[in-house]
């Protein structure tokens, strides 16, 4: 047009920067501004192509020209505001999002159905609930409780915060839902740990013929392997292969962390021979799949053929590898595994030290944990917790109680295995009075006692006439079980070699005090 000298208006120029906006295209967007410029300040100033330019290089994700074009308007207004805040959102700027609404209304604009999504997106990464709930107030005040956008974006906020009653009632209040509102809903039941809730709201979106998205899919995965629901996930592994889903990295990675997780080893192993791209964690999943079952040797073939990849092993590989020492007590490839973290900066991870202190405590190499434990940086609960455990385990209980009240000095929190370990240690020690001693500081602590803690007591107080007393604080704590429960308890925690006689006194104790 301007070629055969047409005049080209302002809003040719909107238009065109607005189909640029649309198409993401960024090279012709930069020559129309040029030309803008050009045009001299008829153009350069309009308010109207001021805000297009805006919104266009805050679309492009150019946050440098955006803010620049942003501070030199002559006039703001919604629309600017609202490109400038997205910007900021997508960008992972959280906090300079959150401000942006502040200046936005403190500037006299108020939020609309596009601030409040990008805003709660925000509030969501930086679990800022007291904000998000700020935001939630205010955009009922200007009506936008039935925008399902809005709706979506405060479900998926209140999730990402952990405030799952507030996400549900949004959900369930909502007059109208989209596909993100289910998966939003889904993924928050999921990332907090509430997976038969996602699992049914996953089954209750199907029956409503909502099409789950891959984030769902991911959701469901996680959900059914957490409580070892095949069938669901197994459903869900069918919906990602006729979406195209499964060879994908991250979804074939879930399915293959499902299948391992429930147990289905071989149908983990055809997943992962599908998958066209793999990479540690992919590899680590199955390493962990076949150490969860005990199939040591191909754990540790796996694990050479992870090196033949030229893939490095990392903390969750070498965790595998130490687990598998502790159980076959390989004390020979656990101290090479020890080198390899310690050469490698592996060892400062709290999750692999605590596996190389478990290591050695199984492989009765107590003073090679002992060194360990001392020589960690990073510690944890899980961590003392090991150590004791290992002192217990190799019959060091007065080492096992000098640990258990340095835990006490040091404030390191006791939580129900730590009492349990040494409550279980004086019992096998033969000191009964120690052993009812402790069990009465851990009510007094507040610690609710529980199976494992009856079973301690009951073994070594079985052929003890004076164990009756128990009875009362037993009761107290709210503990009920059946003889089932006690005795697999009893054989999960390394008392499977208790006589006949001892399973019948039991099943006596258990039946007599209505435990």
């Amino acid at each position: 047009m301007e070629l055969k000298s047409y005049f080209v208006g302002q809003e040719v120029y909107s238009e065109l920067l607005q189909g640029c906006v649309s198409q993401r295209d960024l090279s012709t967007g930069r020559q129309i501004h040029a030309r803008i410029v050009k045009n001299g300040p008829l153009f350069a100033n309009n308010e109207y192509i001021e805000t297009k330019l805006v919104i266009f290089y805050a679309k492009c994700d150019l946050l440098e020209a955006a803010d620049g074009l942003f501070g030199r308007l002559r006039a703001e207004n919604v629309f600017s505001w609202a490109a400038m805040i997205g910007l900021r959102s997508r960008m992972g700027s959280n906090v300079e999002a959150v401000m942006g609404v502040c200046k936005m209304i403190e500037s006299g604009f108020m939020v609309d159905n596009f601030v409040v999504p990008n805003v709660l997106k925000a509030c969501g990464a930086l679990q800022w609930t007291g904000v998000g709930r700020g935001v939630h107030g205010l955009s009922l005040k200007m009506g936008l409780n039935a925008c399902v956008f809005v709706c979506s974006s405060l479900v998926d906020m209140y999730g990402k915060c952990g405030v799952l009653e507030d996400a549900r009632r949004v959900f369930d209040e909502m007059p109208e839902r989209n596909a993100v509102t289910w998966n939003s809903m889904i993924f928050g039941y999921a990332q907090n740990g509430c997976n038969e809730e996602a699992i049914d709201l996953f089954l209750e979106m199907r029956l409503e013929d909502f099409e789950p998205t891959d984030v769902t899919l991911l959701s469901l995965l996680s959900a059914s392997a957490n409580v070892g629901a095949v069938e669901e996930g197994k459903q869900g592994h069918g919906i990602a292969v006729s979406y195209g889903f499964e060879l994908d990295k991250i979804m074939g990675s879930s399915i293959l962390n499902f299948y391992s997780k429930v147990g289905l080893i071989e149908d983990a192993e055809l997943v992962f021979s599908r998958m066209l791209e793999r990479d540690e964690v992919t590899w680590n999943l199955l390493i962990s799949g076949y150490v969860r079952l005990l199939q040591v040797e191909k754990a540790l073939d796996t694990c050479r053929l992870m090196r033949l990849e030229n893939l490095r092993f990392d903390s969750v590989t070498l965790a595998s590898i130490l687990a598998i020492c502790s159980h076959t007590k390989n004390t020979m490839l656990g101290k090479e595994a020890h080198c390899f973290c310690v050469r490698n900066n592996l060892d400062s991870d709290v999750v692999v030290a605590s596996n190389i202190v478990d290591m050695y405590g199984k492989c009765e190499r107590i003073g090679d944990a002992r060194r360990v434990f001392d020589s960690a940086v990073n510690t944890n609960t899980v961590f003392w917790n090991t150590m004791l455990t290992a002192y217990v385990e190799n019959g060091k209980i007065g080492e096992a109680l000098r640990l258990f009240y340095e835990m006490q000095l040091e404030s390191v929190p006791q939580d129900v295995t730590a009492w349990n370990a040494v409550v279980l240690g004086c019992v096998r020690n033969g000191d009964l009075d120690e052993a009812r001693y402790l069990f009465s500081r851990m009510q007094s602590a507040d610690i609710p006692a529980n199976l494992t803690t009856l079973t301690s007591l009951v073994s070594g107080l079985l052929r003890n006439s004076s164990c009756d007393d128990l009875v009362q604080k037993i009761q107290e704590s709210g503990l009920r079980s059946n003889i089932i429960s006690i005795i697999s308890t009893l054989c999960n925690n390394g008392m499977d070699r208790a006589s006949l006689q001892d399973v019948k006194a039991i099943y006596g104790f258990v039946l007599r005090h209505d435990l």
